[in-house]
């Protein structure tokens, strides 16, 4: 199965103070799959990626809890596993 559009992915909001937390919501993904979620460190190294199951509509939401980040700015992006289709890619700020 091929997603009908691209996936795209949004955040709640991309500032946060420390211990705060935003959610990532996804559209477009392969219906009743899973996908792969990647984040990038402020350091440019990635945490390993994070497996989430997508709904029947192909949307997801997941929570982003900061208190185990540091501070800087991070690069988040999913991966549709069956297309292998990459969504946009955002950035979110812990201060």
């Amino acid at each position: 199965m091929i997603p009908q559009k691209q996936p795209q992915i949004t955040l709640s909001a991309s500032r946060l103070k420390f211990g705060d937390a935003t959610v990532m919501m996804g559209t477009g993904f392969t219906p009743s799959r899973t996908d792969l979620s990647h984040l990038r460190r402020p350091v440019g190294t990635e945490y390993n990626p994070l497996r989430l199951r997508i709904d029947a509509r192909g949307e997801f939401s997941h929570r982003i809890d900061t208190v185990m980040l540091e501070a800087g700015a991070f690069e988040l992006w999913v991966e549709d596993e069956p297309s292998k289709a990459t969504s946009n890619r955002l950035q979110f700020t812990v201060e």
